[in-house]
């Protein structure tokens, strides 16, 4: 028994699989986000009995500042500890996050080439529509990108005759010169 492909499952296994694998990365982030979470709690936990025994054992405030010293100094080295672990998770976890997108990319990119070779020729004409749009679309932001690059151009040429012309530098200067004598920009 043979089994033919069909491309509109293919692709539907494809972006079912994605949002399954996005679901995954997402239950192993929290993971871990609670696992750091749960640290901090013991941490806090810690702290506030380590607190609570200084200021039992303690005969006068010397004693209890020396306890309470020491208490501050193993919560912020755990703190500092914590800090560590979460920031190199957060990095781990931005690669994996990127990994999955770009296999997520590839994968939909095979899918839809698969989908367009199975639909090459559109027997109705339903894809003219949006074939349309998008060389409308194109001819919209090419024409758009060469109006930005000629106002820049323009920009460029007017900032380099500005430069060359001595006499806006004599302009420049007497401007400069009447807002001084007039006590500046400020001093009306």
């Amino acid at each position: 028994m043979t089994q033919a492909s069909h491309p509109s499952f293919d692709a539907w296994r494809t972006n079912a699989s994605a949002a399954l694998q996005l679901l995954v990365h997402q239950q192993q982030w929290r993971e871990q986000m609670l696992k750091l979470w749960q640290r901090r709690l013991e941490r806090d936990r810690h702290a506030l009995d380590g607190t609570l025994e200084s200021l039992h054992g303690a005969q006068d405030w010397s004693d209890f500042s020396a306890a309470a010293q020491t208490v501050w100094r193993d919560y912020l080295s755990a703190s500092a500890a914590l800090w560590q672990e979460g920031v190199t998770t957060s990095m781990q976890n931005a690669g994996a996050w990127s990994d999955a997108a770009r296999d997520m990319a590839q994968h939909w990119q095979t899918s839809l080439e698969v989908l367009q070779r199975g639909a090459a020729v559109p027997k109705n004409g339903a894809a003219l529509p949006m074939r349309e749009w998008m060389a409308a679309f194109e001819r919209a932001m090419n024409g758009a990108a060469a109006q930005a690059a000629g106002v820049a151009n323009t920009m460029a040429q007017a900032a380099n005759a500005a430069t060359a012309s001595p006499a806006a530098d004599g302009a420049r200067t007497s401007k400069k010169q009447e807002a001084g004598a007039d006590g500046g920009q400020h001093g009306r």
